[in-house]
C-alpha cells in the first residue's frame, strides 16, 4: 500500500500507518469482528512510500477510499529467477514431477570428461547431500592446487591425464598456457559443463548484474566425478588420455558420461570408426555395453550442412538451440533507431559500458588511400586510416573471424554479421574498447542511416537480460547439422536439441559465474536430462533414456510454430534439432522406448559392411554377422528413421521404397494399445506403418512393426542437382490414451553432400 508520507522519517511513517491500521478496524469491527487485518508487515522508506499487511476486500476498499491514500496493490507472488534453462525445459517449473520423483538425481553419478573443476563454487556445495552411492570406487588425485580435501559428497572424485597431452606438446610446466598439474580448470569450459549438469542451487547468481537469479544444473544432487583430459589455452586433448578417462570412468562406476569435446574426422571429412582416429568412439561404445549413458555436443561448425560431429550410434548427440533470455546490448542510432545487438560478455572489461551519442563511421569508408575498402570494411587494421576513426564508433563486417584487434583511436565498434552467419550472433574476443554485434538484418538499416546524414551518430547502449523473447527455442546458427558425411549408411544425428547459448554456469578464478555458448554448454544439459532418468528408472539401458528424451522432444517454439534456425529465421529441420527440443519432464513417463544393447549396436555395423576382425575392434568378444537375411542398416532400433534414395533418376521406378524394421517395449503399465499417426507426410513420399496398431499386455513386453517409405511419382519429386541432395521430413507418433511416442521420419535424395569450408 503507497501513502502520501514522503515528508515523515521512518519511525513517524510507522506511527501514522499503524493510527491508520487501527482506526480501519475500529471502523469495520462491528460489521466485521477480528476479519484478520494484521498489523504492519512491512514498512517501506527507501524505494516505496507506504507499508504491506493482509487485508480483506472490504477493508482494502476503506483503505482505497481514504485521501491520503494514493494506492493499493494485490501482493502477487514472483518466482525467483533462475539462469534460466532449467526453467525453460521444464524442470522448475510449477507442478513439474521429474526433480521431485527422482530425488533431484541423488542416485546418480555424472562422469565429466572435460578441462577440470574449480571445486570452491557454490554450485559444487555438499550440503545436505546424503552418503556416496556404495558402488563408487573413484578416487581424488592430488596434484597442484587441488588436495584430497577439494572433494566432497558433491565432486565424489577427480582424475587427470596427460601423459599423451605432454607427448604431443611437451612437458607441462604449471601456469604456462592456462596449464595446473591437477583437476583443477583454469579455462573455465569443464567447470561450466559440471555446474550446468550438476550444479547445486546457488543463489545470486549473475554475470556482473546480468541473468541474475537462482543457478541450478539440470540434476542438483547428482553427483560428480571429474576426469580432466584437456589442456592449454586451446582445451586440447590427445586421444590416449580421453580414452584413460572413458577407462577410469566406467571402472569407478559413473552413470553418465558428459563429453564436450569434438571428434576428429579424416582429411576429406569422412567419419570411420577403424582408421585409427575413433579410439574414443570405441571407449564410448563399451562404456554403453557397460549400461553407462553417455551424451556429446554435435560440434560448433554450424550452419554448412554434413558438419555434425560424434556421430556413433551409441552416442546421444547433443544440438545448441537459444532459450527464451536474451544477453542484448542494442545500438541506438542518431535518428532514433534502435538495432537489437548481442552483449559482448567475452570482453569482461569492456562489455558493460555505453558510449554515448559518438560520431558514426563504415570501416569500408575509412581505408587507407590506395588499399583495400573491402579489406577496410571487415577492420582489417592495416588497411584503415586510424585518423579518421579517432572517438568514432566503428561499424564492421563481421564473419566470423576478428580482424579488429587494436582500436586506432576508435571509442567502440559495432560488429555487423554477413548474411551467411544472418542472425547467429557469435562470442567476439574482447577488444580494448566497448563493443556490440548485430545480426545481418541490421546492416542495412545502420548504412542507410550514416548514407543519410553527414553527421551520424549513435550510443551503444548498456547490456541488459530481456526476459520472454520469441521465438525460442531457435536452433543455434553455430550448432553442427547433419546429414552425416557417411557413404555406407545414413541415421539421423544430432539426436535432440537442448539449450547452448548463452547459459550462465559456475566460473573459475575470479568469475564466480560466467556466460558460454556451444554444443559444449547443451551437451551437459542432456547429461542432466539422462542422470534424472537413470535416478527414477535405475534398470533403463543408455538407448531407452535416449528413445525416452528423444520420443517425447518437441519441434514447436513458444509461439507454438516449427522451431526455426537462429541464421536464417527459417523453419529448421531434423538435420537441425534431431527428434526436437528436449522435454525431460514428459521423457520420465514415454510409454514405450526404442531399445538397444551391445548385439544390436554391432548388428548395425555389419549392415554398413564391417567385417567380423573389425567388428573385434570394438567388441573384443568378436561378433558373427548374420548372411541368411543380411543385417541392414535401416533396421538399427533407433527412434528415427532415414530414408536414403541415393539415385534420384530412379525414384520413379517400381519398388524404390525403403522400409524400417522396429521393436518398441512397453515401459509403462500393463494392458496398453498403442495407434500409429502418420503425422505429416514428406512431400513427394508416402509413410505407411504395418501393423497400425500394437497391444501390450504387460509391462516390459516388446511388439514390432513396419514402417515404409515410397515416392509418390516422378511428378511430385524433388529435382536434386549432381552431387548434391535435397531432404523432407515427416513423423509417425504412436499413442493411446495418456502417452505420444513422436518419431521423424527423414528422407533424403541424392548424393550426400561433402563438407565446405565457409569464409
Amino acid at each position: 500500500m503507497e501513502k502520501n508520507a514522503t515528508h515523515l522519517d521512518v519511525d513517524a511513517k510507522h506511527a501514522w500507518y499503524t493510527e491508520l491500521m487501527d482506526g480501519a478496524k475500529a471502523f469495520l469491527a462491528a460489521d466485521h469482528p477480528d476479519d484478520g487485518m494484521d498489523s504492519l508487515h512491512h514498512v517501506y522508506h527507501h524505494v516505496f512510500d507506504g507499508f504491506s499487511a493482509r487485508l480483506t476486500a472490504e477493508q482494502v476498499a476503506y483503505m482505497e477510499s481514504l485521501p491520503c491514500v494514493m494506492a493499493v496493490y494485490p501482493d502477487r507472488v514472483h518466482k525467483s529467477q533462475t539462469t534460466h534453462s532449467s526453467e525453460f525445459v521444464g524442470l522448475s517449473r510449477e507442478n513439474a514431477h521429474l526433480w521431485p520423483e527422482s530425488n533431484y538425481g541423488a542416485d546418480s553419478i555424472i562422469g565429466v570428461i572435460d578441462t577440470g573443476i574449480w571445486p570452491e563454487r557454490l554450485s559444487f556445495n555438499d550440503h545436505g547431500l546424503g552418503h556416496i552411492p556404495k558402488r563408487w570406487k573413484g578416487s581424488c588425485q592430488a596434484g597442484t592446487n587441488f588436495t584430497a580435501a577439494n572433494c566432497n559428497k558433491k565432486i565424489i572424485g577427480a582424475k587427470y591425464f596427460y601423459k599423451g597431452y605432454e607427448t604431443q606438446y611437451g612437458k607441462i610446466v604449471d601456469g604456462v598456457d592456462e596449464n595446473i598439474l591437477s583437476p583443477r580448470d583454469s579455462l573455465g569450459h569443464g567447470t561450466h559443463c559440471a555446474s550446468t549438469a550438476a550444479g547445486r542451487w546457488a543463489r545470486r547468481a549473475s554475470y556482473k548484474g546480468l541473468a541474475r537469479g537462482t543457478a541450478v544444473g539440470m540434476a542438483p544432487k547428482a553427483r560428480i566425478a571429474v576426469y580432466k583430459a584437456l589442456w592449454g589455452s586451446k582445451g586440447r586433448g590427445m586421444t590416449s588420455d580421453l580414452v584413460a578417462a572413458f577407462d577410469h570412468a566406467v571402472a569407478d562406476g559413473v552413470d553418465v558420461i558428459s563429453y564436450s569435446v569434438g571428434s576428429e574426422v579424416g582429411p576429406d571429412g569422412i567419419l570411420d570408426f577403424f582408421d585409427g582416429r575413433e579410439a574414443e568412439v570405441i571407449a564410448a561404445f563399451n562404456a554403453v555395453k557397460k549400461g553407462v549413458f553417455v551424451s556429446v555436443a554435435g560440434g560448433n561448425e554450424g550452419p554448412t550442412p554434413g558438419s555434425i560431429a560424434n556421430n556413433a550410434p551409441w552416442y546421444t548427440t547433443v544440438a545448441a538451440t537459444t532459450q527464451d533470455r536474451e544477453e542484448q546490448q542494442n545500438v541506438l542510432l542518431g535518428n532514433g533507431e534502435i538495432l537489437i545487438g548481442r552483449f559482448g560478455y567475452a570482453a569482461s572489461k569492456t562489455g558493460l559500458r555505453q558510449v554515448t551519442n559518438a560520431p558514426l563511421i563504415y570501416a569500408g569508408h575509412a581505408a587507407i588511400n590506395g588499399l583495400s575498402a573491402e579489406n577496410a570494411s571487415f577492420c582489417q587494421a592495416e588497411a584503415l586510416d586510424a585518423s579518421l576513426l579517432a572517438g568514432k564508433i566503428v561499424v564492421c563486417n563481421y564473419d566470423r573471424t576478428p580482424r579488429f584487434s587494436g582500436h586506432l583511436g576508435a571509442a567502440g565498434v559495432i560488429y555487423v554479421l554477413n548474411p551467411y552467419w544472418g542472425e547467429t550472433l557469435q562470442i567476439i574476443e574482447a577488444t580494448a574498447i566497448p563493443f556490440t554485434q548485430l545480426g545481418s538484418n541490421a546492416r542495412l538499416p545502420i548504412l542507410a542511416y550514416i548514407a543519410s546524414t553527414s553527421k551520424p551518430t549513435a550510443t551503444i547502449l548498456p547490456a541488459k537480460t530481456v526476459y520472454g523473447t520469441t521465438p525460442a527455442p531457435k536452433v543455434a546458427g553455430f550448432s553442427s547439422r547433419g546429414p552425416i558425411r557417411y557413404a555406407r549408411g545414413q541415421w539421423l544425428k544430432p539426436d535432440i536439441a537442448a539449450p547452448g547459448v548463452d547459459i550462465l554456469a559456475a566460473g573459475v578464478k575470479n568469475n564466480q559465474y560466467a556466460f558460454m555458448s556451444g554444443t559444449s554448454m547443451a551437451c551437459p544439459h542432456v547429461s542432466g536430462f539422462g542422470a534424472l532418468l537413470h535416478s527414477m528408472h535405475p534398470k533403463w539401458s543408455p538407448a531407452a533414456i535416449r528413445s525416452a528424451l528423444m520420443t517425447t522432444a518437441t519441434t514447436l517454439d513458444n509461439t507454438n510454430h516449427t522451431i526455426t534456425a537462429q541464421e536464417t529465421s527459417s523453419t529448421a529441420s531434423p538435420w537441425d534439432f534431431g527428434a526436437g527440443f528436449a522435454q525431460p519432464e514428459k521423457a520420465m513417463n514415454p510409454g514405450l522406448v526404442y531399445d538397444m544393447g551391445r548385439d544390436d549396436y554391432l548388428h548395425f555395423l555389419c549392415g554398413l559392411g564391417y567385417n567380423s576382425t573389425e567388428i573385434k575392434l570394438i567388441d573384443r568378444d568378436g561378433y558373427t554377422c548374420p548372411s541368411n537375411p543380411p543385417a541392414r542398416v535401416e533396421d538399427a532400433n533407433f527412434p528415427s528413421f532415414v530414408a536414403h534414395f541415393g539415385d534420384a533418376a530412379a525414384l520413379s521406378l517400381v519398388d524404390t521404397s525403403v522400409s524400417f524394421f522396429r521393436t518398441l517395449t512397453n515401459v509403462g503399465s500393463a494392458g496398453r494399445t498403442y495407434k500409429a499417426t502418420v503425422d505429416v507426410q514428406p512431400k513427394g513420399f508416402y509413410i505407411s506403418v504395418e501393423p497400425s496398431t500394437l497391444e501390450f499386455s504387460r509391462a516390459g513386453s516388446k511388439q514390432s512393426f513396419t514402417l515404409t517409405v515410397t515416392p509418390r511419382g516422378a511428378a511430385t519429386l524433388p529435382e536434386v542437382a549432381l552431387g548434391s541432395f535435397s531432404h523432407g521430413s515427416g513423423s509417425v507418433t504412436w499413442s493411446d490414451s495418456e502417452h505420444v511416442v513422436r518419431s521423424p521420419v527423414v528422407v533424403m535424395v541424392g548424393e550426400v553432400i561433402s563438407r565446405t569450408s565457409v569464409n
